[in-house]
């Protein structure tokens, strides 16, 4: 039950992040009103967004998951797999995991990941708040906490609201005006191979089903990279979906 008589209120919140002078502070702000609804585990991710300098545009930004799971997640590429990165990619409204798992067809692959997520990383009643420009995802927030608790539908709209908000504020202090780099097609090769990877398959996966040498692979790789103007496999798949060159 929520104490209603220390609300954090909304109009508050608008208040004390025009004031913040930090990113620190505004996701302390962020972190106190999604903690009021038992929203614990927070990540801000801007991967996207060329209005920000580049120290920004990255996953991971601010989080309060735990280390371990950041760790295992890169080291394992859930990237590849996680639907919630997926959904974020391709919708346009905040959406419960709930919800997503009613609205979608997992693969094994992913409702083993969503099950290590809530066991081993206690992740629970999640939510995903993509947040676009005109043209593409710019930037995400996850919101989850680390016991069970009803509510996620509830205050699914409200904790967007604050999200929303939370990122005005901090293009507010860190926004300058930029063009986003043009994005180059990829040859069908690279999409093929692309898609594999947005599918959860590994270097090696994609070799054996292909029937190329690891090599030639990592080979195609450097070079979507280098078109996407991506760092990582994560970047890279996300900016092939919103420029359509694939379809996972």
């Amino acid at each position: 039950m929520l104490d209603r008589t220390q609300f954090y209120r909304f109009e508050d919140f608008i208040c004390d992040t025009a004031e913040a002078r930090s990113g620190d502070e505004l996701f302390d702000l962020l972190k106190r009103a999604a903690g009021q609804y038992g929203y614990d585990r927070l990540i801000f991710s801007a991967p996207l967004d060329f209005e920000l300098p580049a120290e920004w545009r990255r996953w991971g930004v601010y989080s309060t998951y735990a280390d371990d799971w950041m760790q295992e997640y890169e080291r394992r590429s859930y990237a590849a797999i996680d639907p919630v990165l997926l959904a974020a990619a391709t919708r346009d409204n905040a959406f419960t995991w709930a919800e997503l798992e009613r609205t979608s067809a997992y693969t094994e692959a992913q409702k083993r990941f969503m099950l290590t997520a809530e066991r081993e990383a206690g992740l629970f009643n999640g939510i995903g708040v993509p947040i676009r420009g005109r043209r593409m995802l710019q930037a995400g927030i996850g919101l989850a906490s680390s016991a069970p608790h009803d509510g996620a539908e509830a205050y699914r709209d409200l904790l967007a609201a604050f999200c929303n908000q939370f990122y005005l504020a901090f293009k507010r202090l860190y926004a300058h005006t930029a063009t986003p780099p043009d994005s180059k097609p990829l040859s069908p090769k690279e999409t093929e191979i692309l898609t594999w990877v947005a599918g959860g398959k590994t270097d090696d996966d994609i070799a054996a089903i292909l029937g190329i040498s690891r090599n030639t692979v990592d080979t195609h790789m450097r070079s979507i990279f280098r078109k996407l103007d991506a760092g990582n496999r994560v970047t890279a798949v996300v900016r092939a979906l919103m420029h359509g060159h694939i379809h996972p």
